[in-house]
């Protein structure tokens, strides 16, 4: 791994992992419940296997990874104006901050192992042009 691919072990706390901007995050919420991952403009919320079935694993890179046994779940726009990207589980305080290449809007690609219930998640995180 490298400073633009870092990977996180979290305790999931309310079956969910995050990838937002620290300085000005506007969590979404969740419609149904039911979603593999719900976002706003400045964060993503991720589903994840529920906190007593053991930690899951968060991997964010700025380049292609291999997306071998991962299913894509959704595909949208992450502003983050600071050049960081924050992302773990803040319900339980383990949050890792990645310096970015570039500061502005993102494509940011969410795929993970089992959706809905996912115990590792995979977010690649483009520049926009």
């Amino acid at each position: 791994m490298t400073d633009m691919d870092r990977e996180l072990r979290v305790t999931p706390l309310n079956a969910q992992v995050a990838v937002f901007s620290p300085s000005a995050p506007d969590f979404p919420e969740w419609g149904t419940g039911e979603e593999p991952a719900v976002a706003t403009t400045t964060a993503i919320l991720v589903a994840t296997r529920d906190d007593l079935a053991g930690p899951v694993t968060v991997r964010v890179c700025t380049e292609a990874a291999a997306l071998d046994g991962f299913t894509t779940v959704l595909g949208t726009t992450l502003t983050l104006r600071d050049g960081v990207v924050a992302f773990g589980s803040f319900l339980s305080g383990e949050v890792e901050r990645m310096p970015l290449p570039t500061t502005g809007a993102f494509l940011a690609t969410v795929s993970v192992d089992v959706p809905g219930e996912a115990s590792s998640v995979l977010v690649s995180l483009t520049p926009s042009s």
